[in-house]
Order: structure tokens, then C-alpha cells, then sequence
């Protein structure tokens, strides 16, 4: 009997009974809808996380600090180098200029610069109000999304990027209307005395307004500048004092991405600490694969449980259609084809169940896609993306356990000898 014959009369068995058919498929249909879901989540999320990584590091750079970053337990001790406050996760632990001249020399090495982060007194505008400020070192490498202005390479020593909160703040009508303008920052030099404390004012010219960003690391309330304008600042604030020098963390730009895992174990060697960009990535990549294993353990429960289902679905078939089992066969049906025939049946089941449970899977994700995004302030990300191939795989698998689930009862209809089977009322 030809496959496609078989395949047609095992789908009319199962439309005679609708309701089981449908039950048992629904099932298994549990499953796949899980499955569907955790494997939409592990790449939407995985996706979601390259997002962030090349919105704020740059692939051929490394960051690089004078150990591991460990808490401190216990009194820490004091060292020429120490800063003084045992606070932080880098306490103690400090790159000096020492170790920025030895890192510069190691092959394949572009440049290195320190995080300078200088600590200023305030920012002010034409308001004239005066507003704390967090600064940061801009890199044209990283992906910086705008709300007004833009950006070409790197900025210039005079110029800043402010954020979306401090137009407002500082006076200005709207994001484009401060750019081009000109800010404030006053700055305390550190070593000058007490009694009489000197300051400094620093001019920058608005070139961008940076726009709040579900791929973003970075503060929204942080303020960008070029690297040699955060060096002047550090240099004015620091010159002089103990801190001067002293860096918890530095930025290693590589010749290229291929070679940062070289100047990685170098500096290692060297017994400093680097992460690349794929380090960032893969600690965050593990996380999202623990919770995907728990989705897809969920969902393997899920197809277990309709496995017995399946198998008492089948059997239940067999003893209703003993008759009609020992008919075909005394109509010259092979074991072989009456076996296929309950196999079929069970693969029918698997498919229905497969379809319709990663079918509902991506039309809910579809629904709550945007919902999520909303939540959780991402903007246009997608937490849930379902690629074909990962879909066909669940239904081609739950066919395949269906299969496996109806060989039993296969077993028990090819074994029926005909004569008994057409006794049996």
C-alpha cells in the first residue's frame, strides 16, 4: 500500500474522532507553544544584547584594569599607589602611568586611554542655574543615538554632548536650539588650599543632544567629551594630589577586533585584568541561556506529559477498530502497512499539536512584543524574535516524539491476527 494512500486514511481516522484527536493534540501543542516561546525569547534576547554591546563598546577595544575586580574584605592595605578611600570595587588597585606606558608598548596596541571621568563642580546655561555634572569620555566607535546635532569622528576639545535632561534645565527652548550654543563647567583644582581654593571655568560648544536609549549602558544623566577635553579637566582637578595618575580603568583600543584575544593573554601575562566586548557579551549571553533552560525544561515537561496521551490515545483507537483492523488484513493489508497506519495517525497528531502551539506562540508574541518594549522602556527592540528554521524544528521534533509515542500501539494493530480480530464483537 503506497504511502500517500495510507497517509489519507490515517488523516480520515483521525477526523472520526475529532475531539480526541483534538484534545490529545492540544497536549502537545502545550509544548510547543513553550518551546517556541523560550527559543523566540534565548534569540530575541541574544540579538538584544549584541545591540548593546555595539551600542557601547567597541569590538576592537579592550578594558583593562590593574586586577579583578573583587570586594574588598577586611582593611585594606596601604600602598603608594592607594587613593586613599577603601571604597569600590578597585580599591587599592590602580593603573599608574607606569602601567599605561607598558601597555602602549605591547604589539598591536592603537592607543590607550585612562577613564579619566573628572569630577566637576557644576554645569551652567543661560538660565544661569547651576546643575551637577557626570562627564564621560565620547568614543566615535560607539553608537550614539541623537536627538538633535551630530557627529562626525571624534569631538572636538571644545565641544560637548549634553543629554535631553539638561536642555531643559540649562535654559534652552528645544533640543535644537542648543546646538551651537555654549555651556559652563567650573572645575576645583584639588591641591590648591583650603583657605583660598582656586577654580577654573571651561567653555564648550553643544554639538549633539544624546537621546535616551534602550541600548544604553551609559547614565542618561552623563555628559560627553572628547578624550584630550576630559585630560585637561582631570589634569586641572588632580595635578598635585595623591590621585594624580592613578586610573581604575583604561581603554585599549586594538589594531584590529581579530587581535584583541592576543593583547588579552598578554596582559593577562602581564598580570592585569582585560575584558573584551565578547566577554561582556558572554556573561550576559549565560544568563539569558540559564533562563532559557528553564523555558524549554517547562516545555519538555509539557511534551513528556502528552506523550502518555498520545500512547493511551492510540491504544484506545486499536481496541475500537479490532474489526476493521482484521478486515484490511483479510483483504490482503501487510503488518507492515497496518503499523504505518497507526504511526501515521500519531504523526498527525504531532504536526496538529506542533502547528497550532507554535502557530498561537507567535501570534502572542506579536501581541506582546510592543507591550514588553513598553514596559521595560526599550523603544522599537523586539525581546521575542521567531526565526522559520527554530519553528520547523519544534514541529519536525514533536512529530518525531508523536511517531515514537505511537509505536507501541502500531506494534499491538500489526500483531492482531486477522481471524480473532473479525470474532471480536
Amino acid at each position: 500500500m503506497r504511502l500517500r494512500d495510507v497517509s489519507i486514511r490515517a488523516a480520515r481516522s483521525l477526523k472520526q474522532a475529532k475531539a480526541r484527536t483534538l484534545l490529545t493534540s492540544l497536549a502537545i501543542g502545550v509544548g510547543a507553544f513553550t518551546i517556541t516561546l523560550s527559543l523566540a525569547a534565548g534569540v530575541g534576547g541574544r540579538a538584544y544584547t549584541d545591540q548593546i554591546v555595539s551600542a557601547n563598546t567597541d569590538i576592537k577595544e579592550l578594558s583593562v584594569a590593574k586586577a579583578k575586580p573583587q570586594e574588598q574584605q577586611g582593611p585594606q592595605k596601604y600602598s603608594d599607589t592607594s587613593s586613599g578611600v577603601a571604597t569600590g570595587l578597585f580599591a587599592g588597585q590602580y593603573l599608574n602611568l607606569d602601567d599605561i606606558s607598558k601597555i602602549k608598548q605591547i604589539d598591536g596596541v592603537v592607543s590607550v586611554s585612562p577613564n579619566y571621568n573628572p569630577q566637576v563642580r557644576y554645569i551652567s546655561g543661560p538660565s544661569g542655574d547651576r546643575y551637577l555634572a557626570a562627564l564621560s569620555t565620547f568614543s566615535p566607535s560607539v553608537t550614539l543615538k541623537l536627538a538633535a546635532g551630530s557627529t562626525s569622528g571624534d569631538l572636538a576639545d571644545n565641544e560637548i554632548i549634553l543629554t535631553e535632561a539638561y536642555v531643559t534645565a540649562l535654559g534652552f527652548s528645544d533640543d535644537q536650539s542648543a546646538v551651537g550654543q555654549t555651556v559652563n563647567i567650573v572645575a576645583d583644582k584639588l591641591s590648591s588650599p583650603l583657605s583660598n581654593p582656586e577654580s577654573r571655568t571651561f567653555n564648550y560648544v553643544v554639538k549633539a543632544i544624546s537621546s535616551k536609549s534602550g541600548l544604553a549602558f551609559r547614565a542618561q544623566s552623563t555628559l560627553l567629551l572628547s578624550n584630550n577635553a576630559s585630560k585637561t579637566l582631570y589634569d586641572y582637578i588632580n595635578q598635585g594630589t595623591r590621585n594624580y595618575g592613578n586610573f581604575t580603568v583604561t581603554a585599549v583600543q586594538a589594531v584590529s577586533a581579530d587581535k584583541t584575544n592576543t593583547i588579552k593573554q598578554t596582559l593577562t601575562d602581564m598580570g592585569y585584568f582585560a575584558q573584551t566586548a565578547a566577554d561582556i557579551l558572554g556573561v550576559i549571553n549565560t544568563f539569558i541561556n540559564v533562563l532559557q533552560g528553564i523555558l524549554l525544561g517547562f516545555g519538555a515537561l509539557a511534551v513528556i506529559t502528552s506523550v502518555f496521551g498520545i500512547i493511551n490515545t492510540q491504544y484506545i483507537s486499536v481496541l475500537e477498530r479490532v474489526q476493521q483492523i482484521g478486515l484490511m488484513k483479510a483483504l490482503g493489508m501487510r503488518r507492515r502497512d497496518v503499523g504505518r497506519l497507526f504511526k501515521l495517525e500519531a504523526a498527525w497528531i504531532g504536526f496538529i499539536g506542533g502547528a497550532v502551539g507554535s502557530g498561537l506562540a507567535v501570534i502572542f508574541g506579536l501581541v506582546v512584543n510592543p507591550i514588553i518594549s513598553k514596559a521595560l522602556d526599550i523603544g522599537d527592540v523586539r525581546l521575542l524574535i521567531f526565526e522559520p528554521l527554530n519553528i520547523f524544528i519544534v514541529v519536525a521534533g514533536l512529530v518525531l516524539v508523536a511517531v515514537a509515542s505511537g509505536i507501541l500501539p502500531a506494534r499491538k494493530a500489526a500483531r492482531l491476527n486477522p481471524i480473532d480480530a473479525l470474532r471480536t464483537e
